[in-house]
């Protein structure tokens, strides 16, 4: 989606001052010191010499030998800048930003004119042709320039092309994706980033910008000299290799300015969570230096050099987008577009009432314009439709009114011809596929030649093999690719559907009879299904696309008989492709449902409390068992003397944090202490740890595994004979190294445990569930126990009780004051303390930490509020709606399941972790380590599995408590909902 006005990085129109070049002097500018003569500094950090030199000096220097950047609209020609600087500087580079969230056509940064407004150039003391050629250099004192010797069929200097820049490598993601990792800083409108912007956020206020759509932008940027510095002679050297290891005599050049530095940067606009930086990604990217030779500096962007913080910054204008949503400035270099520089505070782009027309006409010419399979057009279509809120009720919306429908139309013209490109893949794939049967069923004719030897035979037939597997291979991920494209076209379209009848406004935009016609065709959707149900008002041409297909044969005024109508077809398509259907009815509806409501989910609840208590109760006999394992390693750990002292063995996981049961496997670690923090990273840890597992078997421990030694972090695999009254027990091991987030979580799901039993009951349920419905495996690609867990207590810490407060008050954000005597109404804190004691360093990404802490002493009165939640019959409605919650209600495709305190959006996590932001399934961030997705390994079609199996055990227990006939037991009803998966149920 490119905007027609700044289709190109370069305006005719450039506000952009000049830079100057002054005449040559001995010495180099400050900031630009030689590796030699000054080491690289963090951002925002100077020596002590050179703090004194610039207090002697005030600031940013007009010396001859550094490049001027002459501002324009400071108010009187000048060709410096004041002292100081820049406006808005973050902390660590200068003055703190100023807090300012609103879009004003004044509030600029001195010096910065308004976007695309031509102002007269500035005033230079020397006229360009003037002056001599630039000396200035960040690279070493100057030498002679080393010239390779001319090659033999190279005779003419003249004709020898200039050094090409090395191939680019395979394409790479996007790095260095949040704040606190980027070197620079970047700005919108004066507003810093939101991770820059804590004095905000404690105080609840917006840290996002708020603009109309093509509204004035301002991006400010602001980079480190050193780093600049550093990358300049980083590519210098790569040019310089390039040169030397092709047919090229002419080396690049050896004297490189600030202008050589800045080379390629530039600044993009994106729609928030865009996979890649880069020209083909952004919404419109403009270089801060000109590209054309032939304008030359008149052209560039404004920036300039700030000595006293070391920096360079600058500011480049920008249009918002035509159509609203949330944008973000990415900072980078074009040759390095991988590598992310800086990101901006989200941009909120909101239309006005008056901006509704131009709005929906831009996206009408999208969609007709067919540049791109229309699934940009299509999100651009549901945002408008979801943001549409008028401020006035009696505005005049005809025109957007009839934009709306043209959009509508198109919309579903591009779905109709996805549908039948999707028809004629699979039919092709269908062809492809019986052609490898037919060939594979023909008599080998190849056998009866007898004139060819064995050897060669048979390596001819494995080659045939091969290349037959291989092709199977290809044609599978075909049909998956057209299967997934197919899906997710449905998907968006119903997404326009649904925020067209979810909206209460939207009747001032469209009219009545159009409004009908698309709630009756989203009464044909299926979630589950993914898929629409044939439309019962026409008969379908083609079958296969499960379309509604003509929309003019819907009727007007539809009535309770319509609606009924595409129920039915919608029941009769899930009967088909689910095998059941599903139910859909609220849990409050019917525990409500009169007394036999009431007493079926007392029996549930009273059969799930005994099936805990006779199953997954963890008695003192096994704790007692477990600790004396743990005891007997750590003593065979001690007598090895491999490890630093102090060094301890501890328990996690589901054998320590009270989720598991007596038959658990028992997960341990070694705790290394922080003396000897480094014992990990040089390798002395695995040759210890393989020394470690000879002493295993020496000990009498059994079937001792180090396959996985080499893994991340190191594992050994063991089986430890326990004498129990005679009998002997093997209990499975496994014991890592140095694994301090694992015992963190365990903590953390400890303390949920002790301050709410209840909890655990429910998960002993939902795991037995999981596990039994073959949805609770990651090498199978689905998800794993502790993503199960993390869904019941981001479902618990969201449900309310009667009077509001949640069911399960959230340990990494709860007041303490509220914790030690909790009354109405619950609160939070701001934000995590932060302390020696609570930040953690991760053991294996450097510089990255940790905030460790959570809610842990003092647990009495919290355990008091949860004891209040748990009635007779809380445990079994609570079952009943995590299984809908999960099935109908949790948006999948835009909200992470996170124990933050507040709603995680996806585009968040793309932008900030690199997530995918088009990944429709489920995502779960861990509560300790947030750029880790714990429901990864979950591929699409197993996640829409999870999701019927979520609604398939909701229907089986809406169906139960509503059925007519004598009501199952509770045990019955658990076993009904664990029924082991058949084979006929299985998937691929």
């Amino acid at each position: 989606e490119i905007e027609a006005a700044h289709g190109n990085n370069k305006s005719t129109q450039n506000n952009a001052p000049h830079d100057v070049l002054q005449p040559n002097l001995p010495t180099l500018p400050p900031g630009l010191l030689t590796p030699q003569k000054l080491p690289s500094l963090p951002p925002g950090l100077t020596s002590p010499q050179r703090q004194q030199q610039q207090q002697h000096q005030g600031g940013i220097q007009n010396n001859n030998n550094m490049l001027r950047a002459m501002p324009v609209g400071l108010g009187h020609n000048t060709n410096v800048l004041p002292p100081g600087p820049p406006p808005g500087m973050p902390p660590g580079m200068g003055l703190p930003p100023p807090q300012n969230n609103t879009v004003s056509q004044i509030n600029r940064p001195p010096g910065m004119p308004p976007p695309m407004r031509p102002t007269a150039a500035p005033v230079a003391t020397e006229p360009m042709s003037s002056l001599p050629k630039p000396s200035s250099s960040i690279l070493p004192a100057p030498t002679p320039a080393p010239v390779l010797p001319p090659k033999e069929s190279k005779t003419e200097p003249d004709t020898t092309p200039a050094v090409k820049t090395p191939a680019k490598p395979t394409k790479q993601w996007r790095i260095q994706t949040r704040c606190e990792e980027q070197p620079g800083r970047l700005f919108a409108n004066d507003m810093p980033a939101a991770s820059f912007n804590l004095a905000a956020a404690s105080q609840n206020k917006p840290t996002s910008l708020i603009a109309r759509t093509r509204s004035e932008l301002t991006a400010r940027w602001v980079l480190p000299l050193p780093y600049l510095r550093n990358r300049a002679i980083r590519r210098f050297e790569e040019l310089k290799n390039a040169a030397e290891e092709s047919e090229v005599t002419r080396p690049p050049p050896q004297n490189l300015t600030i202008r050589d530095a800045l080379k390629t940067l530039t600044v993009g606009l994106f729609r928030r969570g865009a996979m890649d930086n880069g020209a083909s990604s952004s919404i419109v990217s403009k270089e801060i230096l000109c590209a054309d030779s032939k304008d030359g500096p008149d052209k560039d962007y404004f920036f300039n050099i700030d000595q006293r913080t070391d920096t360079v910054f600058g500011t480049v204008p920008f249009y918002a987008p035509r159509t609203p949503g949330n944008v973000v400035f990415r900072l980078y270099f074009e040759d390095e577009p991988h590598v992310t520089l800086s990101c901006g505070p989200c941009i909120e782009v909101v239309p006005n009432d008056s901006d509704y027309d131009s709005v929906l006409r831009f996206i009408l010419s999208n969609f007709k314009s067919k540049k791109t399979n229309g699934m940009s057009s299509l999100s651009a279509l549901t945002t408008v439709f979801e943001m549409f809120k008028p401020r006035r009720t009696n505005a005049n919306f005809n025109d957007a009114g009839r934009m709306a429908w043209g959009c509508v139309c198109e919309a579903r013209k591009v779905v109709e011809q996805a549908a039948q490109k999707f028809v004629n893949q699979k039919e092709e794939i269908e062809e492809r596929l019986e052609a490898i049967k037919i060939k594979e069923e023909l008599p080998d004719l190849k056998s009866l030649n007898v004139s060819g030897g064995d050897n060669e035979t048979k390596k001819k037939e494995e080659d045939e093999n091969d290349d037959t597997d291989a092709k199977n291979d290809a044609i599978m991920k075909d049909k998956f690719a057209n299967e997934r494209k197919w899906r997710e076209m449905q998907h968006a379209y119903s997404s326009i559907l649904q925020a067209v009848v979810s909206n209460k406004y939207i009747h001032l935009l469209m009219k009545r009879d159009l409004l009908s016609t698309m709630r009756l065709e989203y009464e044909l959707w299926c979630p589950l299904c993914d898929a629409f149900a044939p439309n019962p008002f026409v008969k379908t041409i083609f079958e296969a696309s499960k379309m509604p297909g003509n929309v003019s044969a819907f009727p007007y005024p539809a009535g309770k008989d319509h609606y009924q109508m595409c129920r039915s077809s919608k029941e009769e398509m899930q009967q088909t492709m689910l095998g059941f259907v599903p139910q859909v009815d609220n849990v409050g509806e019917i525990a409500r449902g009169g007394k036999k409501g009431r007493d079926f989910f007392l029996d549930l609840s009273s059969a799930m409390n005994e099936m805990y208590t006779n199953e997954y109760a963890v008695s003192e006999k096994v704790w007692r068992r477990r600790e004396q394992v743990r005891a007997a390693i750590e003593q065979v750990m001690s007598n090895s003397r491999e490890f630093p002292p102090g060094t301890k063995v501890a328990v996690f996981g589901s054998s320590a944090n009270g989720f598991g049961s007596p038959n658990s496997d028992l997960d341990l670690c070694l705790s290394i202490p922080a003396s000897a923090a480094d014992f990990t990273n040089d390798g002395k840890g695995v040759e210890a740890m393989t020394n470690l597992a000879s002493k295993f078997t020496a000990a009498g421990m059994r079937d001792v595994n180090t396959e996985r030694l080499t893994a991340r972090i190191p594992i050994v695999k063991f089986n430890v004979p326990y004498n129990d009254n005679g009998t002997e027990i093997l209990v499975e091991c496994d014991l890592s190294l140095q694994n301090p987030l694992a015992l963190l979580n365990t903590s953390l799901l400890r303390t949920y445990a002790t301050i709410s039993p209840m909890t655990c009951v429910l998960a002993s349920i939902i795991k037995r569930w999981a596990k039994s419905r073959d949805i609770n495996n990651p090498s199978k690609h689905t998800l794993s126990s502790y993503g199960y867990v993390l869904m019941l207590t981001y479902f618990l810490k969201n449900a309310r009780r009667g009077d509001g407060n949640p069911i399960l008050p959230n340990l990494q954000w709860v007041d303490p004051q509220w914790a030690q005597n909790p009354t109405n109404p619950y609160r939070e804190i701001a934000a995590k303390p932060k302390s020696p004691q609570t930040l953690v360093a991760h053991p294996t990404l450097e510089n990255y930490v940790v905030n460790s802490y959570f809610y842990r002493q003092g647990l009495e009165g919290l355990q008091q509020y949860c004891a209040d939640n748990n009635g007779p019959s809380t445990i079994g409605v609570l079952l009943a709606s995590f299984f809908h919650y999960f099935a109908y209600t949790f948006d999948y495709k835009k909200h992470v399941v996170s124990l933050g305190n507040k709603l995680v959006e996806k585009e968040v996590k793309a932008e900030e972790d690199g997530w995918s932001v088009y990944k429709s399934g489920l995502a779960i961030e861990d509560p300790f380590e947030l750029f880790y997705d714990v429901a990864h390994v979950v591929k699409a079609n197993n996640f829409l599995h999870i999701k019927k199996e979520f609604a398939l055990a909701y229907s089986k227990i809406a169906n139960e408590a509503q059925s007519k006939r004598d009501i199952i037991t509770g045990k019955e009803l658990i076993d009904m909902i664990c029924e082991p998966v058949s084979q006929d149920e299985g998937r691929d």
